[in-house]
């Protein structure tokens, strides 16, 4: 596979790129079992005049590099990440962002980008400088991934810092902090702030927040992990 190929599996996430990224198809590999659950897929991989064929599961298991793929394969175009800079000049007028702080794990990644969409809300920040979004992270994100743009900021205090000159309000979600959610919810523009569940957030990216708010618990374990963390300050804003 070259780098003008990505993967796309799963079908969730397979039906997602026909309904959002048609144009991006290459081609399709499907197990038989799954013919009638892709057929949106089939159909727009058909206009897009791409190929699309049947094949043995252990053709599937190479051709994905894995066997968690649901019974379906799509080569696409890759599902590229836009630079902050780019993201900042369209800056919606309320969005809700999440900004992700070394959060590099993709199965948190895809889990945050499936949170995000159904709870509508605009992009998520990453750290990460890469121009392309992680295809594990697209499959465990269910279709969120064709939904929520992913914005590259490897220079992320610096892009938290922008936000906040922009009227958004900055939180970190820190599990020392002492203000409460409620306080920093007013219904307009906000960004949740997520650190490394094994360092936290840097001191860096500590500093260009506003806020500091810590989730409410009975402290029977050390943390949350970071994508159920996002969900529910996702869903907390929703109710503001």
């Amino acid at each position: 596979m070259s780098r003008k190929e990505s993967l796309v599996y799963g079908v969730r996430a397979a039906l997602a790129v026909a309904e959002h990224r048609p144009g991006a198809i290459l081609r399709v590999l499907h197990v038989p079992e799954v013919r009638h659950d892709i057929g949106a897929l089939l159909k727009a991989t058909a206009r897009e005049r791409k190929p699309y064929r049947e094949v043995p599961v252990e053709e599937l298991n190479k051709a994905a590099a894995t066997v968690h793929h649901e019974g379906v394969l799509v080569v696409t175009k890759p599902l590229a990440t836009l630079p902050f800079g780019r993201y900042l000049d369209g800056l919606p007028k309320r969005p809700l962002l999440v900004a992700l702080d070394r959060v590099s794990n993709p199965h948190n990644q895809g889990a945050i980008l499936r949170s995000m969409a159904w709870f509508g809300a605009d992009a998520v920040l990453t750290s990460d400088s890469r121009d392309t979004v992680n295809p594990a992270a697209i499959r465990v994100s269910q279709g969120g991934a064709e939904l929520v743009k992913v914005v590259r900021a490897p220079e992320l205090p610096r892009a938290l810092r922008a936000l906040a000159a922009k009227g958004v309000t900055v939180v970190a979600a820190d599990q020392t902090a002492t203000t409460s959610i409620d306080a920093v919810l007013d219904g307009g523009p906000l960004c949740w702030v997520m650190g490394n569940e094994g360092e936290g957030l840097s001191p860096a990216v500590k500093a260009a927040c506003n806020e500091r708010v810590s989730i409410p618990g009975v402290g029977a374990v050390e943390s949350l992990n970071v994508s159920v963390a996002a969900g529910i300050l996702l869903a907390m804003s929703r109710k503001a």
